[in-house]
This record gives C-alpha cells, sequence and structure tokens, in this order.
C-alpha cells in the first residue's frame, strides 16, 4: 500500500512540476484542448454506459462527425505516456482516451475503435498505422483483418 501511495504521490507531483513549470511546457496529450463540455459530451465519456457495439459505433460516428475522434486505451492505477502521442494526435486529428481500471466492456470499446481506425484510413492514408501504438484497444486484430483484406 506503502508504494502504491508514493507513486500516486510521485505522478502527482511529475504532473503539477510540469504543468506549472514556465520555462518548460511538457506536453503529454491533446486532450486538455478540449472543453469540459466537449470532452463530457464526447462518445468516449458516455461508452461507461453502453451496452451495444452498434450504440458504441453511433457514438464513434457522432465524435468524428464533431471533429473530436479518441482512440481508447485501457489501462491501471497510473496512465501510460508515451512521448510521441501528441505529435501522433496533432497529425491524425485523434485524441487518445485512456479508461483507468475500469471502464465500458472490452467489446465496446473495440467497436467504437474500429469505426475510428476505418476513418484514419480512409481520411489518412495506411501511414498510421505504423505509427499508433500497439496499446490502443482492438488495433492489433484490426491490423490482421486490414492485411488479410489487402
Amino acid at each position: 500500500m506503502k508504494s502504491i501511495i508514493t507513486l500516486f504521490i510521485g505522478i502527482l507531483t511529475f504532473t503539477l512540476n510540469a504543468q506549472t513549470n514556465e520555462e518548460e511546457t511538457i506536453e503529454f496529450s491533446r486532450i486538455g484542448e478540449l472543453s469540459d463540455e466537449q470532452l463530457n459530451s464526447s462518445g468516449a465519456k458516455k461508452l461507461i454506459f453502453i451496452t451495444e457495439e452498434k450504440e458504441a459505433e453511433k457514438m464513434a460516428e457522432l465524435d468524428i462527425k464533431s471533429g473530436n475522434p479518441f482512440l481508447l486505451l485501457t489501462g491501471g492505477i497510473a496512465p501510460t505516456i508515451i512521448a510521441t502521442d501528441p505529435e501522433f494526435e496533432k497529425e491524425y486529428g485523434i485524441y487518445f482516451y485512456e479508461f483507468g481500471c475500469s471502464g465500458p466492456e472490452n467489446d465496446i470499446i473495440i467497436a467504437y475503435n474500429k469505426i475510428v481506425f476505418e476513418h484514419l484510413n480512409s481520411t489518412k492514408g495506411k501511414t498510421w498505422i505504423k505509427e499508433v501504438r500497439d496499446d490502443v484497444v482492438g488495433f492489433k486484430e484490426w491490423k490482421r483483418n486490414y492485411k488479410r483484406k489487402n
């Protein structure tokens, strides 16, 4: 328990230092660019209440239409941060959204992400496939199926 508290305090301190240091700004994700209203009305936030894959797909389509699509991740106590995330998000016009220890069912997340994968493929070409995080839920399976089709 002590190590978990120490880890949490360390992450919190690092985050606060990164946010308050005027000389250097560390950007972990573009998600901070969204207003509370945009984030709270997004499909990513609403997925926890979704039980059908078709509903999750509709949420993804609405997020794409509003210009705020997400690629969804699952995690644990602390988010996994990759240094290239902000560049990827900017280049491909998406936001990474990581659910913590609890989140929607895996099938719901996969259904949402599948729509976003198809959107990226149709609007950005194939280069995103080599650059996206491997831990995006459902990506490896989608990629295998994509390779079989093409």
